[in-house]
């Protein structure tokens, strides 16, 4: 008798402390890339890349490091890292507009860039969100692909 009552005690300090865990309304980050467009800002060729976030979790959510890769025809155009902390409130979509510069492309490629506004390619934007300090963790990351 006396085992059977400290196993169920055992699985209700389990249970417990399992759902204490969980955050009210806890959901996985959405991210989605919404566009990416050929862009030149203060004579410097790149991209617009427009993504939109959102959590529900019960208080903002820090957000350590936001990177953006972007892939023309398989190859890295550009790459955009930053790594101000910010706060990103819950419960609403946040839409983000960040200028990428086409810092891995040669010059000849930049310019065609210039020249081709209207031109299609095939092009892969990666978002990685980073909301925990160990940037290694693949729990720490959201991340998100798109193909244009």
């Amino acid at each position: 008798m006396k085992k059977i009552v400290l196993t169920v005690a055992g699985a209700l300090a389990i249970l417990a402390t399992s759902c204490v865990s969980l955050p009210d309304a806890a959901r996985k980050l959405d991210l989605n890339v919404d566009s990416v467009t050929f862009a030149n800002e203060n004579n410097v060729e790149g991209f617009n890349v427009e993504y939109t976030v959102h959590h529900n979790s019960s208080a903002p959510m820090p957000i350590e490091n936001v990177k953006i890769d972007i892939a023309i025809n398989g190859k890295k155009a550009a790459t955009y890292e930053n790594d101000k902390t910010k706060e990103l409130p819950n419960r609403v979509n946040n839409h983000f507009k960040v200028f990428v510069p086409a810092n891995l492309t040669y010059t000849v490629a930049k310019e065609s860039l210039k020249k081709k506004k209207k031109q299609q390619t095939k092009t892969e934007t990666t978002i990685t969100l980073i909301e925990d300090d160990n940037k290694d963790s693949p729990a720490a990351a959201k991340k998100k692909k798109k193909k244009l």
